[in-house]
């Protein structure tokens, strides 16, 4: 059968709830669920687009066809283009709150959908990051322990390596959360991300807010393109246009690939994503959008079946732009 990445998959889907579900059928009795877990079981499995909105779509479309299916084909073959060495995209953003880790999930989220080969997602946050709670992780490894791992001695294959990472899937791997783990010196993390690329075509890096943080600096100089993440506020694109001028005029970043991508976490933000994404273009920025998803916006685990058919479309070309610049960067 062929793996669909729009449908939704079969709980249980996160550890936790795996662990839950083998405890439950062990003991032949319910088990405890807190309020907290509870509500996040709930907020998973919101769908991207309200009830009534889905409906009005499914009528529409009885009506009048669109190319939906085939500009999706289209970004999804762009998400597949193949990878001779291993491509390492760096996700930025210029404040908190602006969606940086939820584009990091979900564009992983979507190579690995899209793709026969592994993907790798690090968190490269030094604080408590949410990288592995959008992507179904309890808890993985952080980057730091990988590195230490990679300085008592090479990985020999993909299997040993992945085995020092979290499974978020079948061909997702990630690390987890730095806060409270002695920081490795950045020589070890360049050596684990080396091992990481030797094994994995592509690699995402969760950064820390801001372009001058020394963990994005680190992350930028390591990559071979950057997604910079802002919101569709006015200071957002404010940010969006004073870091294009500051990439261009640095001999250090102008010639690196920087992809800006307007988004918005509030569905009734004042500005439209699509709009200002429009208005960046102008600027000369190369930009993207990605509009208000009530999937996304819930900030739990990520599954590609429920977002909005829109998000699908924007999430894969995102992944399909993101990645032809990436390889463009030889």
């Amino acid at each position: 059968m062929t793996y669909d990445p729009w449908t939704p998959q079969p709980a249980p889907q996160t550890r936790r709830e795996a662990q839950a579900a083998h405890a439950t059928a062990e003991s032949g009795f319910g088990g405890f669920e807190t309020s907290t877990d509870t509500f996040r079981r709930r907020l998973r499995t919101r769908q991207g687009l309200p009830a009534g909105a889905r409906v009005l779509r499914q009528l529409t479309s009885l009506f009048r066809s669109d190319d939906y299916p085939q500009r999706l084909s289209a970004a999804a073959a762009g998400a597949q283009e193949s990878v001779t060495t291993g491509r390492r995209i760096a996700v930025i953003s210029s404040r908190g709150g602006a969606g940086k880790t939820t584009t990091t999930a979900l564009l992983a989220s979507v190579f690995a959908a899209m793709r026969q080969d592994s993907v790798a997602a690090v968190d490269n946050d030094p604080g408590l990051g949410s990288l592995t709670l959008r992507l179904g992780l309890e808890q993985a490894p952080s980057v730091d322990e990988l590195a230490s791992a990679v300085v008592s001695g090479t990985p020999a294959s993909h299997a040993e390596l992945a085995g020092r990472m979290g499974a978020a899937g079948a061909n997702l791997y990630a690390t987890g959360v730095r806060l409270w783990q002695p920081r490795a010196e950045y020589p070890a993390l360049g050596n684990a991300l080396t091992a990481v690329s030797r094994y994995f075509p592509i690699t995402l890096l969760d950064c820390p807010t801001g372009i001058s943080h020394p963990d994005s600096v680190w992350a930028i100089k390591s990559s071979h393109a950057v997604v910079q993440v802002v919101p569709a506020t006015v200071s957002g694109v404010n940010d969006a246009l004073s870091y294009a001028r500051a990439w261009r005029q640095d001999p250090a970043t102008h010639a690196l690939p920087l992809l800006t991508v307007v988004t918005s976490t509030d569905s009734d933000a004042p500005l439209d994503p699509v709009k200002e994404a429009v208005r960046l273009s102008r600027e000369g920025l190369d930009v993207l959008a990605l509009p208000y998803d009530r999937h996304l916006a819930a900030g739990v685990e990520i599954d590609l079946g429920l977002l909005a058919p829109q998000t699908r479309l924007d999430a894969t070309t995102l992944a399909s732009t993101a990645l032809h610049a990436a390889n463009g960067n030889r």
